[in-house]
């Protein structure tokens, strides 16, 4: 019997699987070359961890958790990413003449025998799940990749930068450079990419759940050389410095299309360049993985069934506007629908869903796309941003003439967006008559689940919180580690308030009332605000305090 069927075996023992799952698993390996605990793991029948745990007792083999703390960054170099990408395999220490090493599955004779022979060391082998091999591959040998990358540019004496010729912007070492920036941007979930020059250096900035933080600082001789490739690899005039240009790059990251937003700026320093990071695996996310808890997901949907009226995303520049507005069209999209679409940029496509793009050089503008697509027999329209009076009337034309009308506005909470459109000199019964509801929305970062940790508040965080002072509290926190890179946050979710336009409000809106009172005559009616919901995320455990109260107002 083979060693594959025994951990089949040992998970049909402990009670784990049923017979019959393991006979269904058995046959789906045929002729796949994975492991049966693998195939177990893809159907959803047993975690990662089971199976590492289950290992640890069967082969009595010591579990890894791969941390940076115990990994040597340079004991990765005795073997090639290749053959650890192979056997999902990753070397971490040395002791003596003792190659400690994580595997997978630490039964693969033919791994150890080739790690052995490679790196002329007796092997260890440990136990980690597969997913924690493959992070630490990612990262170890993405930077191992960028430091060889650097000293190639540094060792190649390229001339200096004030003759930076096309010869050395297409140097290997600067496009393994700008290629492994690019690359570590995406498996570091960063949204934005920021290269600059600051005096005598390079910085490498990445924006990561929301917040900005240095990721490399080098010698600036390669910037030039740098920035020029950014620009080729965008489509970008190179020889244009004096003016700001915009460019896209397209990169197959681990099996994922990426699109990056390249964004250059004349700047006293030097050329800046910004490039916004978008994966299109992260865009289609379900109502629940928003980040709405079931009282507004209950308004949401009500808010979507209407056959026609304008719906409101409403919150700054990088709150999950757009995620929004599209979970909304995956929810609303059916073949019994006409859906278009006109947005800037078209952020990810969307299948039986008409999309079209802003192009102002060809006369092409929200404004223009509106009238357009109200001779294109539309069920649902979704606009990208209502900037003008102009889009605004044919958004609310389009909604009052039997079509469901999605939009975006910039503002700070759900009724003040009701302030900004008359602002741009909507009349408030086109409002009462077209508007239905807005969302407001911000991401604050979650509680790392790895390192969370609780902890008693304090009189003033319950303060804050509006809890009672005489009752204790229990908060969280990350304590930090390598999985949040030491920030103790780990993703982010949405905060959120929606109004629904009702009876009620309208009146108000028609009489002219003050923000105040809409948004007093909104909560009594049961709408939730955003600090309300954000305060139950920190009470929940899902976010701090702190989050709470960088991104909502004392006032909601």
């Amino acid at each position: 019997m083979s060693q594959k069927v025994r951990i089949g075996d040992k998970l049909v023992e402990k009670g784990y699987i049923s017979r019959e799952q393991l006979e269904r698993a058995l046959k789906l390996q045929n002729g796949t070359g994975k492991r049966i605990g693998e195939i177990l793991i893809e159907q959803g029948i047993i975690t990662p961890e089971l199976l590492t745990s289950v290992l640890t007792e069967l082969l009595d083999i010591e579990n890894i958790s791969l941390t940076r703390s115990n990994i040597n960054p340079d004991v990765i170099k005795l073997i090639p990413e290749n053959i650890c990408r192979r056997y999902k395999i990753f070397p971490f220490k040395i002791e003596g003449n003792k190659l400690l090493m994580a595997m997978a599955d630490p039964q693969d004779r033919q791994a150890i025998q080739d790690a052995k022979r490679i790196s002329g060391l007796d092997i260890i082998p440990y136990i980690a799940t597969m997913g924690q091999v493959n992070q630490a591959i990612e990262i170890f040998y993405s930077n191992a990749d960028l430091d060889k990358a650097l000293k190639e540019y540094s060792d190649s004496g390229v001339l200096k930068e004030e003759s930076i010729l096309e010869d050395d912007i297409n140097s290997a070492p600067i496009v393994r450079l700008v290629h492994n920036i690019l690359e570590t941007a995406v498996r570091m979930k960063a949204s934005d990419i920021h290269i600059e020059r600051d005096g005598d250096f390079m910085r490498i900035r990445f924006r990561i759940d929301g917040i900005l933080s240095e990721y490399m600082k080098m010698n600036s001789r390669p910037y030039k050389a740098v920035i020029n490739r950014v620009k080729i690899m965008a489509g970008i005039n190179i020889s244009e410095k004096r003016l700001p240009q915009d460019g896209r790059i397209f990169l197959n990251v681990d099996n994922r299309s990426i699109d990056y937003r390249v964004s250059t700026m004349p700047t006293s320093k030097d050329e800046k360049v910004v490039m916004r990071v978008l994966d299109r695996t992260t865009f289609m996310v379900s109502k629940e993985k928003l980040g709405l808890n079931k009282k507004n997901i209950q308004i949401y949907d009500e808010l979507l069934e209407n056959p026609y009226g304008l719906i409101l995303v409403v919150g700054p520049t990088g709150s999950g506007k757009t995620t929004t507005l599209y979970a909304m069209l995956n929810q609303l999209n059916s073949i019994e629908k006409n859906i278009l679409t006109i947005e800037d940029p078209v952020e990810y496509e969307l299948d039986g869903i008409n999309q079209s793009q802003i192009n102002y050089k060809a006369g092409l503008d929200f404004a223009s796309a509106l009238r357009a697509f109200l001779r294109q027999d539309p069920d649902i329209i979704m606009v990208g941003e209502i900037r003008d009076l102009d889009t605004a009337q044919i958004g609310i034309r389009a909604a009052l003439t039997g079509h469901l009308v999605l939009s975006t506005l910039h503002s700070n909470t759900a009724v003040s967006s009701i302030s900004r459109l008359l602002d741009m000199k909507v009349d408030s019964f086109l409002i009462t008559s077209a508007l239905t509801g807005v969302v407001s929305q911000r991401l604050v970062r979650k509680v790392c689940e790895n390192c969370k940790t609780s902890y008693l508040a304090e009189a003033g965080e319950k303060k804050a919180l509006n809890y009672p002072l005489d009752k204790e509290l229990i908060l969280y926190k990350g304590s930090g580690c390598d999985k949040c890179n030491y920030t103790g946050y780990k993703g982010r979710t949405g905060v959120y308030e929606i109004l629904k336009i009702t009876k009620s409000v309208k009146d108000l809106i028609n009489r002219d009332a003050k923000e105040e009172d809409i948004q007093k005559k909104a909560e009594e009616l049961g709408m939730e605000t955003m600090r309300k919901n954000a305060t139950i995320k920190v009470i929940n455990g899902e976010t701090t305090i702190e989050e709470m109260l960088r991104v909502t107002f004392i006032t909601d």
